[in-house]
């Protein structure tokens, strides 16, 4: 007997549990927040997610890398030189009115809320896949002596990651846009 086809897109579903997981977080999403912004009821949301909210979550986190850095990445393998497009995407997740600057980092806020192992190390994945693309990048540039870092480049994807989740708690504090750029900026110019 054949299953029922699925009566809902599966990435629009994603997008909206990408949502409830970004706001409320991995432990306070619960499966009814989740089934209700979704548009799927009770049996479609076990059917479609056989391991409940946990497979959900992966599978939100492999959506979330496809779609939020992608025009990043494939921009960072164009340019020439990729400080500004680091400052970009450091200065969206300093802007308080969009979702990083409301929420956090999705990523980040993985690593840092949830326990479960497996999933903790899948955002450690794709948090460190787009800090090694930045590296990469930066490499290219260097190569060309379109820019001279004063950091060993081992150190370089750290750093990244440390100015990325630094950042993700620093504007929970400092509320001040024009400071968290100058931030970023700064930070920016070992690069340069």
């Amino acid at each position: 007997m054949a299953g029922r086809n699925k009566i809902y897109n599966e990435e629009e579903a994603l997008d909206k549990a990408i949502s409830v997981f970004w706001e409320k977080g991995y432990d306070n999403a619960s499966s009814r927040d989740l089934q209700k912004a979704m548009g799927i009821g009770m049996s479609s949301f076990y059917l479609a997610y056989k391991g409940g909210k946990q497979e959900l979550f992966i599978k939100s986190m492999n959506r979330f890398f496809s779609v939020y850095p992608s025009a990043v990445l494939t921009m960072l393998k164009i340019v020439e030189n990729p400080i500004e497009v680091l400052r970009q995407y450091y200065y969206a997740m300093a802007d308080a009115d969009g979702m990083f600057g409301k929420f956090g980092c999705y990523f980040s806020n993985a690593i840092v809320q949830i326990g479960d192992p497996d999933l903790k190390d899948l955002a450690i994945k794709h948090i460190t896949d787009i800090a090694d693309a930045f590296s990469e990048a930066l490499l290219k540039a260097k190569k060309a002596g379109i820019i001279n870092p004063v950091i060993p480049q081992e150190l370089w994807s750290v750093y990244l990651l440390n100015l990325w989740t630094g950042l993700n708690t620093t504007k929970s504090i400092e509320k001040n846009p024009k400071k968290l750029k100058a931030a970023i900026d700064f930070s920016l110019k070992v690069f340069e």
